[in-house]
């Protein structure tokens, strides 16, 4: 063998030999991570891309480089195969393991239901309940969680997220931080948004949020399924005419307790949220409304309605006049109906 073939077999075993090291060191060497926990927790969504994951995994610190993370998935044929899913990612777990583990779907998890109607602060108490996440913890956290730009109010209030939050049953990973759990329950609220739902919003002239907030109020008003639906015309005709929409819901939202029987002089508090004071929509959604009562808004029939009120077993009736309703206020309550 010649001198310049030795040199050329020897320089190409060097190189051969470093990136033998450097996949061994992509694909085997242990991650590892600036934190207290054993895991963390992972969430892969149905419209998440290759790239969407990747990044996910950089920002918490779970793979070294993006870039050797992609070459790893392309090296090991598992580009496609990634399954969406929640995750508890252990520490100093290397490409090779996280890959497959990325395969593997769902882990272990906490059961939970989230009521319709809900809000922020009753789902806080519930997941501490459940030793997820503390209370504070969640309600830090939703202070300023806004993943979909729908979700952006004009005018101050608590939590951004406050009625965003889809109520249904969760399986929601061991482990999870506040912001993990407030991606799960946003992500399943943002699914309703279909582009059906949108183009009838159009036509009805609303905005997601503005949508949102009026579905909370029927949510908090309508006791049985029966009543959302002309609740839900109710408010959008006075929404068209100008008229105060005059919930109930809104002053129990202003006080921060449910109370059976609401006042004048609770109609007369100073907030925002008070729609006896304040014509037009509440600053933001008051709970977290459920898929019936967003579909009462979204298929609500034309009315002549402009007038409700509950009687003592929570059923709703419904007048055209100002007059009428003062009689049906009358024959419930008599004395006692301060009338909305």
């Amino acid at each position: 063998m010649t001198a310049k073939k030795k040199i050329f077999v020897t320089i190409f075993t060097i190189i051969l030999s470093i990136v033998i090291l450097g996949l061994v060191g992509i694909f085997f060497l242990p991650n590892t991570w600036d934190n207290t926990k054993d895991t963390q927790v992972l969430i892969i969504q149905n419209d998440e891309t290759g790239s969407d994951i990747t990044n996910a995994l950089y920002e918490k610190g779970l793979i070294r480089s993006p870039l050797a993370f992609r070459l790893a998935l392309r090296l090991s044929g598992d580009t496609h195969k990634l399954q969406t899913g929640y995750y508890q990612i252990p520490a100093h777990i290397n490409v090779y393991d996280l890959i497959h583990l990325l395969q593997k779907g769902r882990v272990k998890s906490v059961h939970i239901t989230i009521p319709e109607g809900y809000t922020i602060g009753e789902i806080a108490i519930e997941l501490e309940k459940k030793q997820i996440v503390s209370a504070k913890d969640f309600l830090e956290a939703a202070k300023d969680y806004m993943p979909y730009s729908y979700m952006n109010s004009t005018k101050p209030v608590t939590y951004r997220v406050e009625g965003f939050l889809f109520p249904s049953t969760y399986d929601i990973p061991v482990n999870s931080s506040a912001r993990d759990i407030l991606k799960i329950m946003s992500s399943e609220m943002n699914d309703y948004f279909t582009n059906d739902v949108k183009e009838q919003l159009k036509k009805d002239h609303m905005t997601i949020f503005e949508f949102v907030t009026l579905a909370s109020l029927v949510e908090k008003e309508a006791r049985f399924d029966e009543d959302r639906a002309t609740i839900a015309a109710v408010f959008k005709k006075r929404i068209q005419e100008g008229v105060p929409l005059q919930s109930d819901a809104t002053i129990a939202y202003v006080l921060g307790y449910p109370k059976a029987h609401i006042t004048l002089a609770d109609t007369k508090l100073q907030s925002p949220y008070n729609t006896y004071v304040v014509k037009g929509y509440p600053p933001g959604p008051i709970a977290n409304p459920g898929k019936k009562s967003m579909d009462a808004v979204l298929y609500a029939p034309p009315t002549d309605y402009l007038y409700f009120v509950a009687d003592k077993e929570g059923h709703n009736h419904f007048s055209k006049t100002y007059e009428e309703h003062l009689k049906v206020v009358d024959s419930i309550y008599g004395n006692d109906g301060d009338s909305e």
